[in-house]
This record gives structure tokens, C-alpha cells and sequence, in this order.
């Protein structure tokens, strides 16, 4: 997308084309955050939707042309990264995974630097209690790496190892975690487990539908510093669906955990959570096997509103990506409490989906050594097209004025 995006910009200038068409229409952006169609809309929409779809064209041929780099790629790409020398510069592995009788599991570890990740595990086990067991840091999240566990998803007993490229991940945790509402009471607990997939997974960068990404830039102002932008906050982030299966032990007592469970992984020169205002995605796991990523994404610096998404037919094993979602962030809990109960319609292809949401429970958690970033955790109920799901939405906001109410542990 970036190389598209720069290769446009340098034809418009080239092309003598007015500074007038390439800001466009300086309408107010609604809540001075999400911009609008502006007067050139159409004309820039074209623009990138032309230029989209030609590389993307060029990908599809390149991966024909050759196969044994595609190989190699897809590797190298399930394995932690080499962190860059910016500041802000990640390698993040996340897993949310539940099932029809809300069992609930939702961990991550975001390698960052100077020892730092961005580490957190949240546990419902229904056999053992109704209630949320999370790891003792939440709502912070920053834990520390020993100087042995650099370059591996590994901190303060939590443990995501990779086994099989796209195929087998293992999850494990030793270490204490207490009820979400009472931290009075500590609960020694033992994770083991293994993600496993036969289900193809989604590169945002390069198996995306050109039609929303085009709209997203077609409303933003085209000047050298937007493109600029592109460029430098790229990352890399793909997911995909699976299954968890394994055993936990709380207090001694054991319990069997099986939930259908999504991962992503992502890394890049840098992620900074202060360029974030908004995001919501939405993880849903159908009756039938098929699986949903749907959401919108609001940071500023490079899209006010970005569709999001892809739908696992699990049966093809094929991923089909969203090309539509009738759903503005700023309709739904822009002042920090997400929607417990809402719907949203999206497009995929010639299908129209309509999705019902209820959420079940809301923990909340904060990310970054100053706390900037929110994040509320939802595990939901889905209904898409009359067909029950199951799953997750997850609500980000930028954050101001540190950890609420709490001491960073050391």
C-alpha cells in the first residue's frame, strides 16, 4: 500500500495538478477527528482505487513467479522479529479464543525495548467459576523481560512459543492470578495448551480489498507528509483462526480448556499508542465453523476511518476480505464507554452481513509506559444472518493522565 500510495503522489505532482486538488476540501472533520467526503473525493478515490488494484496484481504475479521466496516469507514471518532502533518499534503476538459456554481466554506480549512488554492474560473458566481470573499486573500491562528471554514472547511466567509456521503455537503460564473485582485473593495457576490451524491467515498489507482502503485515503488531506506517514507507521499484521486446546490448573484443580481461538501477530519500525484515537474489532466464531474479523480503525496521522476485515469460510478455506461496514465510530462510544448491545451490517463480496452484538463482561486494561493507551476487553454473543457466534470485540482509546488509580508494580 505505501509504495502505491508514494508512486500516486509523485504522478499528481508530476502531473502539474493544483495544491488545491491534492489537500482537497478543507471540510471540519466531524469531532475534529474523523474526516469527510470532501469535493475531490471521487476523483482521489479513483485515483488510489487504480492504483490499488495494480499492485495489486503485481503481488498475485510475484507469488506465482516465485513460489520458493513465498516459502520462505511465509517462515520467517511466524518467528519473533528483530526489534528496529526505534523507540517505538514492536513485535506483538495476541490470542482471543472462547467458546458457545464462555469459557474466555485472551493473553498477549508485545516485545518492545529495553526489556519491555507489553504482557497480560486474562482467564474464564467456566467448570471452575463464572468470575474473571487476570494476571496480577491488570489493568497495567508493562512487564519486564530477563536478559535470557530477549527475542522470544516470554515475561513474568507468560510464555507464547511458536512450533509450526501458521500451523502450532503453544501457550503456557506459571504465576499467580486473582478475580478481576478482588485482589485480595491470590490463585497459583498452571497454563499449558497449543493453538493449533488448518485455516488460512489474513495480511492486512496485501490480502485487503483496494475499495475501503481507497475511500480511507481519498478522505484524508493529500499532502508530502501524509505519504511520509504511510510509509513510516507501516506494520506488518495478519490473523488468524484456530482452535486451543489444553489444561489448566487453578488452586490444584485441574480443567480441560477447549475454545476456538483467533491470533494475530504484528511488528513494524514502530507502534506508537499516542497516534491511536480509536479502534473496535470484532472476533466472532460461528455455529457453522465459518469465522469473522470486522472493525474500523481511527488514527489520524494515516486514516480517520479505516473498514477492516476478512470473513474464514472454513470449509473452502478461504478468506474473503470485508468490502464495506456501515458502522462510524463516533456513533458509538466516543466518550470512553463502548456499546453493550448494538448492531453493525458489512459487506464481503455480493453478501450483505448484518451482526448483533451483546456483550457478557467488560474488563479494561491500559498499554504503554505512560499509560496512553485503553483497552476494553468484551466477551460477546454474536448473532450474523440469524446464525449464533460466538467471540470478542475490542475497544481501544487514547488515554491521558497515566495509570487511574493505581502504582506501576515493580
Amino acid at each position: 500500500m505505501t509504495c502505491g500510495c508514494l508512486l500516486v503522489f509523485s504522478l499528481i505532482v508530476m502531473g502539474g495538478l493544483s495544491m488545491r486538488f491534492l489537500i482537497g476540501n478543507k471540510k471540519k472533520p466531524v469531532l475534529n477527528v474523523y474526516r469527510m467526503q470532501g469535493e475531490f473525493y471521487l476523483l482521489k478515490y479513483f485515483i488510489m482505487l487504480s492504483m490499488l488494484r495494480v499492485r495489486k496484481i503485481k503481488m498475485i504475479l510475484s507469488r506465482l513467479l516465485a513460489p520458493k521466496n513465498n516459502e520462505a516469507i511465509f517462515s520467517s514471518l511466524d518467528q519473533p522479529q528483530p526489534l528496529s532502533t526505534n523507540e517505538h518499534a514492536v513485535d506483538a503476538v495476541y490470542f482471543n479464543g472462547t467458546n458457545s459456554e464462555t469459557t474466555w481466554l485472551v493473553c498477549g506480549t508485545a516485545r518492545r525495548k529495553n526489556n519491555l512488554v507489553n504482557g497480560f492474560l486474562y482467564l474464564k473458566v467456566q467448570d471452575f467459576s463464572t468470575r474473571l481470573l487476570v494476571s496480577p499486573r491488570l489493568p497495567d500491562t508493562c512487564m519486564w523481560q530477563l536478559d535470557h528471554e530477549l527475542g522470544r514472547y516470554e515475561a513474568e511466567g507468560l510464555k507464547l512459543t511458536p512450533i509450526v509456521p501458521m500451523k502450532k503455537w503453544k501457550i503456557e503460564y506459571q504465576g499467580i492470578m486473582r478475580f478481576e473485582d478482588d485482589s485480595s485473593l491470590n490463585m497459583k495457576v498452571t497454563l499449558e495448551a497449543f493453538w493449533t490451524s488448518n485455516l488460512p491467515y489474513y495480511n492486512f498489507a496485501t490480502d485487503m480489498d483496494p475499495n475501503p482502503v481507497a475511500s480511507a485515503m481519498a478522505k484524508e488531506l493529500w499532502t508530502r507528509q501524509y505519504f511520509k506517514n504511510l510509509k513510516k507507521y507501516h506494520q506488518t499484521h495478519y490473523e488468524q483462526f484456530g482452535t486451543l486446546e489444553g489444561k489448566v490448573q487453578i488452586e490444584g484443580q485441574t480443567f480441560p480448556l477447549s475454545i476456538d481461538c483467533m491470533r494475530d501477530h504484528s511488528f513494524g519500525d514502530q507502534r506508537n499508542w499516542k497516534n491511536f484515537h480509536r479502534y473496535v474489532m470484532h472476533f466472532v466464531h460461528l455455529e457453522n465453523g465459518d469465522r469473522i474479523t470486522v472493525g474500523v480503525i481511527c488514527m489520524p496521522i494515516t486514516f480517520s476511518r479505516l473498514e477492516v476485515g476478512f470473513i474464514t469460510n472454513s470449509k473452502e478455506l478461504i478468506n474473503h476480505p470485508i468490502t464495506n461496514i456501515d458502522f462510524d465510530l463516533y456513533q458509538h462510544g466516543e466518550h470512553g464507554k463502548p456499546p453493550v448491545d448494538y448492531a453493525l451490517q458489512f459487506k464481503a463480496g455480493s453478501e450483505t452481513y448484518i451482526m448483533q452484538v451483546r456483550t457478557l463482561s467488560s474488563p479494561e486494561f491500559y498499554i504503554g509506559q505512560e499509560s496512553e493507551c485503553r483497552i476494553v476487553e468484551q466477551l460477546c454473543h454474536f448473532e450474523v444472518n440469524g446464525m449464533k457466534g460466538w467471540g470478542a470485540a475490542e475497544w481501544q482509546y487514547r488515554h491521558y493522565g497515566g495509570l487511574p488509580n493505581q502504582k506501576r508494580m515493580k
